[in-house]
């Protein structure tokens, strides 16, 4: 017998997986989107294309998909203008990655984000090193201080699944412009070629933001910043031009008495080498002399056109063989050439011309092509005003032309150590709330009016999640009185009212709030000397994880916030936030939407029976007539007994689960342990 080990079979239950089946572990349970991001990165790897790596490196739709949405209060005492106005705008209090996640009904929907993250200077960038594992810790964390060797690796971290975020709610043709300065500029750079693709980039904008040198710098001192500005999808994204401006349109003018405007333009073009045919001379009724198309240009229109421009001037052309090397000159019938021995003056065809020609220069208006210095010039082109482009096409360069500091608008609070920001901004804020607001970074209001006007349709919405002073929505609110637009926008701001940190409600909404009165600071008091604006915003902060439990816990009134707040009628685009009754005026009838249909909601007090059956269809019914809102009549509920017509029924909790994203049975989220 032979010697050796004995093959045992393994038990089915210990048979080892196939490396296919190994590879598809863990994957089942991921969305859509993972599932992308993943195959997108594989790609990314197998062309060995160039990847962004930093030490704590992880995919930022895992994290996204570790924080839990939060439910969002209605703050009345920060809200500003009447229902119908806080319709249009957004103001939310609370950290950016969890507001994003949170404001579900706008993913997707957002036509420009426009915003100024923390540079990472060593004094404005807090990170908690427990959001590696647990983006849901409330814990701000420490500032990183310049020294810190691992700051450019959690600034990373911070930033890569925020920018994943606003990636997810933009609009397929929207855009991001992203403030950054040459701290972070190259990092930044990756990051979004690596979320958004390099295809995608449209630009990289170069502005300048001081307009003297500092002494703070020991080589150059640094006058610009940058707005990187990325597309989500290059082939949908729109720019719009920017208007045209006075001095522009003063050069177009009207001297020859010409009911349009209009300023020289060239009759030449490039092509010489291309275009040999249409090189030639003409000959000048006015002096008989011969004109060519300066070297490497050639005549801008065909021959045909030519010699109409030409004989608009009163004489008769014809073709002529000069034996220049060139094709056939357009010459004066029966006029002498300059080499000619009867050239002159006074030679009766040549006579005959300039008086045709000179009646036709001091009579005007001039034809579309004209001669140039009283006759003696170049044959040149008209170029109309009102065939321009009404609009000029942006560059990447915006100098301090735009952002000229404002007179008087406040005395200079510049800080020798600033992290980048235009005085002009500085300035602007401490006109409208005083000195003393703690912000000495603050972008100039031009600069995002004029991102606005490129990247945001004028009925289009603009998200900024790093709200700061408020900036961002300042500039909506002017650009709509001064274009007649009707942009709306949601501004996100961390705010910690329990540690004294209180932007979100004392600056970023009270700066919005003086801009819509028309208050302006005066010492420790307010003024009335701005022009008030047209608006308003709703505010509201975040509160508790959301799941159903937490949803079936809540108050009359708090459950009324929720439903306002996380309501989002896709067909009503510029109004689909709900306009809410005054707590207490009806038993059902909560809200109204932008098309009158009412909003109703059946809910006593939490644990009590919340059943939508004839009696309270009969209530919901009545109520409705009394307030002229027409059916149907959409009905919250946590039950439903009644199927009558005219009814659209949301169960509670699922409807409103439904309506922030979150999934019950593939995200069970608790309320356990959440602050």
């Amino acid at each position: 017998m032979g010697t050796g080990t004995k093959a045992t079979k393994k038990p089915a239950s210990a048979v080892e997986p196939q490396p296919a089946a190994k590879k598809l572990e863990g994957y089942h349970d991921l969305r859509r989107e993972e599932l992308i991001t993943l195959l997108e990165d594989r790609d990314l790897l197998e062309s060995r294309g160039l990847r962004l790596s930093y030490a704590g490196q992880t995919p930022p739709w895992q994290i996204v998909r570790l924080v839990q949405p939060r439910s969002q209060r209605i703050l009345e005492k920060f809200c500003t203008g009447d229902e119908e106005l806080q319709c249009s705008n957004l103001i939310v209090e609370g950290e950016n990655l969890q507001a994003m996640v949170s404001l579900y009904k706008y993913r997707g929907q957002i036509d420009l984000i426009p915003t100024d993250p923390p540079y990472n200077t060593g004094n404005d960038f807090r990170y908690n090193d427990k959001w590696d594992t647990d983006p849901n810790d409330p814990d701000m964390g420490k500032l990183i201080p310049e020294d810190d060797g691992s700051r450019h690796s959690k600034w990373l971290r911070f930033m890569t699944p925020r920018i994943y975020m606003m990636k997810e709610m933009l609009r397929p043709g929207g855009v991001l412009a992203m403030c950054i300065d040459h701290r972070e500029l190259y990092r930044m750079g990756m990051l979004l070629d690596q979320l958004f693709g390099e295809q995608n980039r449209l630009g990289i904008i170069n502005w300048q933001k001081s307009y003297a040198p500092r002494n703070d710098q020991t080589h150059l001192s640094s006058a610009t910043e940058y707005v990187l500005v990325y597309a989500k999808n290059d082939e949908r994204a729109n720019t719009s031009l920017l208007p045209r401006t006075e001095a522009m349109n003063a050069r177009y003018k009207s001297p020859d008495g010409d009911a349009r405007r209009w300023k020289e333009s060239d009759i030449t073009a490039p092509g010489a080498a291309t275009h040999p045919g249409m090189i030639y001379a003409i000959q000048s009724p006015f002096t008989g002399a011969l004109h060519y198309p300066s070297e490497g240009r050639c005549w801008g229109a065909e021959k045909r056109r030519m010699k109409e421009f030409l004989e608009s001037w009163g004489s008769t052309y014809v073709e002529r063989e000069l034996k220049d090397g060139k094709k056939k000159a357009l010459v004066i019938k029966n006029a002498p050439l300059p080499s000619e021995d009867d050239f002159g003056e006074d030679h009766k065809v040549l006579v005959k011309s300039r008086k045709a020609a000179e009646k036709i220069l001091t009579g005007g208006p001039w034809p579309v092509a004209y001669w140039g210095a009283g006759g003696t010039g170049a044959f040149a082109l008209k170029r109309y005003l009102e065939d321009v482009k009404q609009g000029m096409v942006p560059t990447t360069y915006w100098s301090d032309d735009d952002y000229a500091v404002p007179m008087e608008v406040g005395s200079t609070s510049w800080g020798h150590k600033q992290s980048g920001h235009s005085q002009t901004g500085v300035n602007e804020l401490n006109d409208i709330v005083g000195k003393g607001h703690g912000f000495e970074t603050v972008k100039p209001l031009k600069l995002f009016k004029k991102i606005i006007q490129l990247w945001c349709p004028p009925s289009g919405l603009v998200m900024d999640p790093f709200a700061g002073s408020g900036t961002t929505g300042h500039a909506v609110l002017e650009l709509n009185v001064e274009s007649e637009a009707n942009r709306r926008f949601v501004l996100i701001e961390q705010g910690r009212p329990e540690r004294g940190d209180s932007y979100a409600r004392a600056l970023t909404a009270e700066r919005i709030r003086r801009v819509i009165t028309g208050e302006r600071a005066k010492g420790n008091k307010t003024e009335k000397r701005g022009t008030p604006i047209p608006g308003g915003f709703r505010f509201t902060t975040l509160t508790d994880a959301i799941d159903a439990d937490a949803v079936l816990a809540l108050e009359r009134e708090e459950m009324v916030d929720l439903l306002i707040t996380t309501h989002w009628d896709q067909a009503e685009r510029s109004g689909a936030h709900l306009r809410r009754f005054p707590a207490g005026t009806h038993k059902h009838l909560f809200a109204y939407s932008g098309r009158g249909e009412g909003f109703f909601l059946v809910w006593n007090v939490p644990g009590k029976p919340s059943i939508l059956d004839r009696d309270a269809f009969r209530a919901i019914t009545e109520e409705a007539k009394k307030a002229n809102l027409k059916p149907p009549y959409h009905c919250y509920a946590r039950i439903c007994t009644y199927s009558g017509p005219n009814i659209e029924f949301y169960q509670i909790p699922d409807r409103i689960l439904e309506k922030i994203g979150f999934n019950a049975i593939t995200e069970p989220f608790s309320n356990k342990g959440s602050k």
